[in-house]
């Protein structure tokens, strides 16, 4: 945990996708596999990494598979099989480019979107694939079959450091975005402690799960993470972003701002009293997405630049 254990102020970037869900792993609409076969998509991720690196910021979050929509190979029950054969070298290109350029990867394993009501879009499912959480037999070949062979891949890969099994798992209980379908606490909490116990026995870096917020940091708590992440958005209210994190009862373990928007009124200002606070860095939502709430801001770098090595935390 170095980027942590130094004591610093990290401020990173979400780099999430070039494409959601087509990045790793072949689909109908890249037949030959994500990065490692779309030389456009290569190119975009070698001069976005490029440009983090003369910005001095070095730590990225990324997405791996996403909603499983590439990546994954299902028998006709919907069971997994394992990888399918492009998963492992798009990733090998995505390691391959952050060496390059000297970036630390925190690549996020699966989204919430994984339990989105299914729709088939030229022939793919979208979404559908609640039953990998909820159902133990599909949930345990799962994590052994697909999560486990990339984690252990890479296990002792200095590039990577550190592994975000899921982002905002919450919304898979059916508390936010509409059109889940959706799962129990246990059986979702029974799913991430499986998919955390598969990372830290199978993996040298440590291991978080991307919260959407703070509201329900029971499902988390038992899980033994090495370090927590809780993700703050405007409308979640300024008092959330300045509660101390010591206020927050997680063991005493470091807490990053995994997230926060790129278009807040103020990026500088959402540093500063995430630091005050007692958070152990920050990173800005987002590079490339083209969502509402992503940007990289100017301000970003500027801070950056104004904190050499981002200064100790809690200061």
């Amino acid at each position: 945990m170095s980027f942590i254990r130094s004591n610093r102020f990290v401020v990173g970037v979400n780099l999430p996708w070039i494409g959601y869900g087509t990045d790793v792993g072949a689909s109908a609409w890249y037949p030959d596999g994500g990065l490692s076969a779309q030389p456009a998509a290569r190119d975009l991720l070698d001069e976005t990494f490029a440009a983090l690196a003369r910005d001095d910021v070095r730590v990225v979050r990324t997405f791996l598979l996403c909603d499983a929509r590439s990546g994954v190979r299902f028998d006709t029950d919907g069971v997994p099989t394992g990888l399918d054969e492009a998963a492992i070298p798009d990733i090998d290109v995505l390691v391959a480019v952050a060496r390059r350029h000297q970036i630390q990867l925190m690549p996020v394993l699966l989204d919430f979107h994984l339990c989105k009501g299914p729709r088939i879009v030229d022939g793919v499912l979208l979404g559908g694939r609640s039953h990998l959480i909820a159902d133990p037999h599909a949930r345990s070949v799962f994590i052994d079959l697909v999560l486990r062979p990339i984690v252990e891949r890479y296990r002792d890969e200095e590039a990577i450091v550190a592994w975000d099994v899921m982002n905002e798992p919450e919304w898979c209980l059916g508390l936010g975005p509409p059109a889940i379908q959706p799962v129990t606490f246990e059986a979702l909490q029974a799913f991430l402690w499986q998919a955390v116990q598969c990372v830290q026995e199978s993996a040298s870096q440590p291991v978080t799960v991307g919260c959407a917020g703070t509201g329900l940091l029971d499902l988390v708590r038992p899980l033994g993470l090495d370090f927590y992440q809780v993700h703050w958005y405007e409308r979640f209210g300024r008092t959330a972003l300045e509660r101390p994190v010591v206020d927050l009862d997680l063991d005493d373990r470091p807490v990053i701002l995994g997230e926060f928007s790129g278009r807040s009124a103020s990026v500088t200002d959402v540093l500063d009293v995430a630091k005050r606070a007692g958070y152990a860095g920050a990173l800005v939502w987002s590079v490339l997405a083209d969502d509402e709430q992503s940007a990289y801001p100017a301000e970003l770098v500027t801070w950056v630049r104004a904190h050499p090595a981002n200064g100790p935390t809690g200061e």
